[in-house]
């Protein structure tokens, strides 16, 4: 004869209706990659590095986790902006104020072939659906020079340059 003991029972997708905060479902992409981008006309793509999920209730929320490993061509000043997009709408971005981009994060190039810089970001997304939605992050090369993901601009075979990884990462959270 078996018995079952349990002081808990927690739902498969998640915690109780009117609770919130359980993890249903991690969906993630890291990039080992190289990536090289210089356009400056508009925001693009970074080819290879989006996420989709399903949420499987419309109250879910989405946490994105973003980071970016980055460096930069160019004398100092050069620019590079990135922007956390969920299908074609950005989101995690700064507020409008004049003809300044807004964006999630980005940097300016300080010299020195070998650094590298980090953005990154948690934001909680409420899409407020139950539809596929892919999260990816866009950059624009504000000055036109390259920027290189995951590789130091001169990128000397020594070890004392390096090559990263960058990752984005979504959690579906019960709302």
């Amino acid at each position: 004869m078996s018995e079952l003991r349990t002081n808990r029972i927690v739902p498969r997708d998640g915690l109780p209706s009117g609770s919130s905060g359980g993890i249903i479902q991690i969906k993630s992409t890291t990039k080992t990659e190289v990536f090289t981008g210089s356009t400056n006309s508009d925001f693009a793509d970074i080819t290879g590095f989006s996420v989709s999920i399903t949420p499987s209730r419309s109250d879910s929320k989405i946490f994105v986790m973003m980071c970016v490993q980055y460096s930069m061509a160019g004398s100092g000043g050069s620019r590079v902006s990135f922007r956390l997009v969920r299908d074609s709408t950005p989101i995690a971005i700064g507020d409008a104020d004049g003809s300044r981009l807004r964006v999630t994060g980005g940097g300016e190039n300080s010299g020195g072939g070998g650094n590298m810089k980090a953005v990154t970001v948690n934001h909680l997304d409420t899409p407020g659906d139950t539809n596929s939605h892919t999260y990816k992050v866009q950059y624009i090369a504000n000055d036109g020079n390259n920027f290189y993901l995951n590789r130091t601009t001169a990128d000397s075979n020594s070890n004392s340059y390096m090559r990263t990884v960058s990752s984005i990462s979504v959690m579906e959270v019960s709302g």
